[in-house]
């Protein structure tokens, strides 16, 4: 697996790959990355991060609870999602992740971020690394695609670039 050991003192935040999945509306951006997790998931542990600008998640019975007053909601059912007040940013959901110990982190969105992507729409953004249209996603695009992931650089941030997106490679 592509993480490893983490000390007591120090939280192992080297180690995951990240790649981002982009495009227009409609244009497979959820359907790659599903496929995407699909086979990476057969090499470590998998974590996403969707853009969901003008989707709210408080809504209903959450909403009602933020209302009476609560800071964190947690629902428990088949799995457990947590709803925060904090609107949160890409670099603090990555940190999120790698603390939590994923080796591949797989965003969906982000177009003008520093991430290497994958783009699913007949547009530019920075750092493509491959333009992919729908009808040519299959089965064995997507191991190639996730071969390009695996054989990525660690995403490390460090303070001192003050939330700039790094990339480093495995010494």
């Amino acid at each position: 697996m592509a993480g490893s050991s983490s000390s007591f003192c120090e939280p192992d935040l080297g180690g995951m790959k990240v790649i981002s999945v982009v495009g227009t509306k409609k244009t497979g951006k959820t359907t790659l990355v599903t496929a995407l997790v699909r086979s990476l998931s057969k090499h470590g542990r998998v974590g996403t991060i969707k853009n969901m600008a003008g989707h709210p998640v408080d809504r209903g019975d959450t909403k009602r609870h933020f209302d009476a007053g609560a800071d964190v909601v947690i629902g428990l059912g088949e799995a457990q999602l947590k709803v925060t007040r904090e609107r949160g940013d890409l670099d603090s959901a990555l940190a999120e992740l790698q603390a939590g110990g994923v080796d591949y982190a797989v965003v969906e969105g982000f177009k003008h971020s520093n991430l290497p992507k994958f783009v699913m729409a007949d547009i530019e953004v920075p750092n493509t690394l491959r333009k992919v249209m729908l009808a040519e996603v299959n089965e064995k695009l997507v191991e190639e695609l996730a071969e390009m992931v695996l054989g990525m650089e660690d995403y490390r941030p460090r303070a001192q670039d003050q939330g700039k997106m790094i990339f480093y490679q495995k010494t």
